[in-house]
């Protein structure tokens, strides 16, 4: 079961996930695979996981009850060991806020291979993987008891992953953080102040200043941030404001995809297969009108320590400048 507290002191949600102890701590290199229990996630071993929400084959189409469950190109599955579930207790506690609502946490698993990186997935594979994110997003966001979806992927121990096998996780949060709040209003604020959202004012900037830009595409303009937190952290931003994540569009989603592959690629060759995270950043579902989203992607090179827990002020030690110049591609 879980549960999610509020402390006003530090302004910060927090979810108590006591069935996140159980969860599978086998991630081992791929060489000793089969040293490991089972992959859940590989081809054969469907029924190490839940049924799947919806899986689709290699031709693209629904697989129904009728199919062969093991001839997926990509699951999508709910998380057997959610942060987000049936919440217990009441709305209060003393002096804190508790969130009684329910939450969604899915696995999208792009591939029946066993691979653990982005840069491992053929762009057929990513761009598929990407179009069923969207829908499934969009669905998520229609949901009057979610408050934000978030989707993101964790490679490797160092960020976040249990099991090997490459899965994107999917999120439906009940209630709204400060961060995002704050985030949301600053964004706000700069539209009806300059008619542009806060990141596209500044991904315009930045194509004119030239100095951090790392590619630019018809639809997407991928950087590194001038106050980067992470060493080589990149931005991936839609030229189109008004474009929603979940779109039918076939050219942005293979531009998406092929910018993914090609900084991940590029990262790992660069600095021999770090730990990476990958966010879609998407404002509350109630005020999508300001909306605005974007990804980022970075290495988890630098460990938070006790100035930057203490403050919140990031320390990092490779300028986005030079970031830039290494990550060509």
């Amino acid at each position: 079961m879980a549960d999610l507290r509020y402390d006003p002191v530090t302004g910060i949600w927090v979810a108590i996930a006591r069935k996140r102890r159980e969860r599978p701590m086998e991630f081992v290199p791929l060489e000793q695979i089969h040293k490991q229990i089972i992959c859940p996630f590989c081809r054969g071993n469907e029924e190490e996981t839940p049924e799947p929400i919806v899986a689709f084959g290699k031709d693209g189409d629904r697989l129904g009850e009728t199919d062969d469950p093991s001839s997926w190109s990509v699951r999508i599955i709910p998380n057997k060991f959610p942060s987000l579930c049936h919440a217990e207790g009441t709305a209060t506690c003393g002096p804190y806020d508790c969130s009684p609502l329910d939450g969604i946490q899915e696995l999208l698993i792009p591939t029946p291979r066993h691979v653990s990186s982005i840069g491992e997935l053929s762009l057929e594979e990513l761009s598929f993987s990407l179009k069923c994110c969207e829908n499934r997003v969009g669905e998520l966001r229609d949901l009057k008891s979610i408050e934000h979806v978030m989707c993101f992927f964790n490679c490797r121990s160092a960020a976040g992953a249990s099991l090997e096998h490459i899965h994107f996780q999917i999120m439906g949060s009940p209630v709204i953080s400060p961060f995002l709040i704050q985030r949301y209003e600053r964004n706000r604020q700069n539209q009806e102040l300059s008619g542009n959202s806060l990141i596209g004012g500044v991904m315009q900037w930045e194509l004119e200043e030239g100095t951090r830009i790392l590619k630019e595409t018809d639809n997407f303009v991928m950087l590194c941030p001038f106050a980067s937190r992470f060493a080589f952290q990149v931005w991936i931003v839609p030229k189109n404001q008004g474009l929603a994540f979940s779109n039918d569009d076939i050219d942005f989603n293979i531009e998406l995809s092929e910018l993914c592959l090609g900084y991940v690629s590029k990262l790992e060759e660069l600095l021999e297969n770090p730990a990476y995270n990958l966010l879609l950043n998407l404002a509350p579902n109630r005020v999508r009108d300001h909306e605005h989203w974007f990804i980022e992607i970075f290495p988890r090179l630098n460990r938070m320590a006790g100035f930057e827990l203490g403050t919140d002020i990031w320390v990092n030690p490779v300028p986005p400048e030079l970031a830039v110049k290494r990550l060509a591609f």
